[in-house]
């Protein structure tokens, strides 16, 4: 039996330990966030999921060279080509 009271003195000891540190957390005061320092956050957020979005967004866009090939007529984009050709054809 002696062991057995051993045992609830140490839980009771132990639940006495937990009450104090509740206790103790209950007291201690959580410092405020200033509005301020939450709007700055909000905005900073706001800004690098901008930035984000834009990097993605040019990065799915063609190339100015891709545009201008496209744009350009089918022949005379292949004119260096046939140059190329007829010097070897020349050679």
């Amino acid at each position: 039996m002696n062991t057995l009271t051993d045992v609830q003195g140490q839980v009771n000891a132990g639940r006495q330990t937990i009450e104090r540190s509740l206790d103790d957390l209950k007291e201690m005061e959580l410092p405020e966030v200033p509005p301020a320092v939450v709007a700055a956050g909000v905005v900073a957020a706001v800004v690098g999921l901008g930035i984000i979005g834009w990097m993605v967004f040019r990065r799915r866009r063609r190339t100015i060279v891709q545009r201008l090939q496209d744009a350009i007529p089918g022949p005379v984009r292949d004119l260096p080509t046939e140059v190329q050709a007829r010097i070897r054809r020349a050679k």
